[in-house]
């Protein structure tokens, strides 16, 4: 695969800031990745994101040093309104995103201001792929916090970006619309190809979803891995604020070389590690065919 986003030797300071908050960046994502940026508090994780839409310099003021580039064109020459074709944003507050009265207003709204032609078939386009047929006449005060972020997701990629960065995605969500919203996101990553960027604390989400981890800490990388390898440091992840799954710890408990990523896969390696009798009814998820009601 090739590099969407190329970040080097990047600094950042807000105005009246002691210190950087990014620090000498560099980093590589790949396109078409399923990525999530994780680390504790003040690392520096929601800031470069923000780098990737041109949000900071252009919006965020400070000090800027280094290079972002996001396919080729670089961030901090090209405006945001420029960056929204390749990098949509859905942000961890996404009610204050919606700003027209119907969900249909909210998911034609970019397009007709960027004067777009076709924007009614991006618009028709993006309600079928979300399943939000029955929703396009309703009020967005009247949605439930799964259908606004959806909504506010349908707004972004009525713009058809080739880069989505979602900032904590199950922050106000119950764990069921919580695990709807990521499997919005995994179709969207393996069906339409798009390049997925999730800020986020849950672990078990980044385990069962993602295909690389990113950890910040004051300001930069501590490493960018596979998920497999992330998630066989989940001592170094909690040092970090990120508590381990609770599939991992038991995989780790038992003494399994590598931690699984979700239930079917932990029942299937304990079974195999001779932990697990192997006569244990599946669970739903494991049986072929299986409808779970998340």
């Amino acid at each position: 695969m090739s590099v969407i986003i190329e970040v080097s030797d990047l600094s950042f300071r807000y105005p009246g800031a002691e210190a950087d908050t990014l620090r000498n960046v560099n980093l590589r994502i790949e396109r078409g990745d399923f990525v999530a940026v994780v680390g504790g508090n003040g690392s520096g994780k929601t800031t470069l994101c923000k780098s990737f839409n041109g949000l900071v310099p252009h919006y965020w003021a400070g000090d800027f040093a280094g290079a972002v580039m996001v396919d080729g064109v670089d961030t901090f020459t090209s405006s945001v309104a420029e960056l929204s074709a390749k990098v949509g944003y859905v942000y961890q507050d996404f009610m204050n995103q919606l700003v027209r009265p119907t969900v249909r207003d909210e998911i034609s709204f970019g397009p007709i201001n960027f004067g777009h032609t076709d924007h009614a078939e991006r618009t028709a386009e993006v309600i079928t792929s979300l399943g939000l047929e029955e929703l396009t006449d309703r009020f967005t005060w009247q949605l439930s916090g799964g259908q606004a972020h959806t909504t506010a997701l349908a707004s972004v990629l009525a713009l058809r970006p080739q880069i989505l960065v979602v900032d904590e995605p199950v922050a106000e969500l119950d764990p069921a619309r919580a695990h709807e919203i990521y499997r919005q996101l995994r179709w969207l990553n393996e069906e339409l190809g798009l390049t997925i960027i999730t800020i986020e604390h849950h672990a078990e989400f980044i385990a069962q979803y993602a295909n690389t981890v990113v950890l910040m800490s004051e300001g930069a990388p501590v490493w960018h891995l596979p998920v497999d390898e992330a998630m066989n440091r989940t001592r170094e992840l909690e040092q970090h604020g990120i508590p381990a799954p609770q599939v991992v710890r038991v995989g780790r408990a038992a003494g399994l070389a590598h931690a699984p990523r979700d239930i079917p896969s932990a029942v299937r390696r304990l079974r195999e590690a001779g932990v697990v009798a192997r006569d244990v009814p599946r669970t739903p998820r494991e049986r072929p065919g299986a409808r779970v009601v998340a």
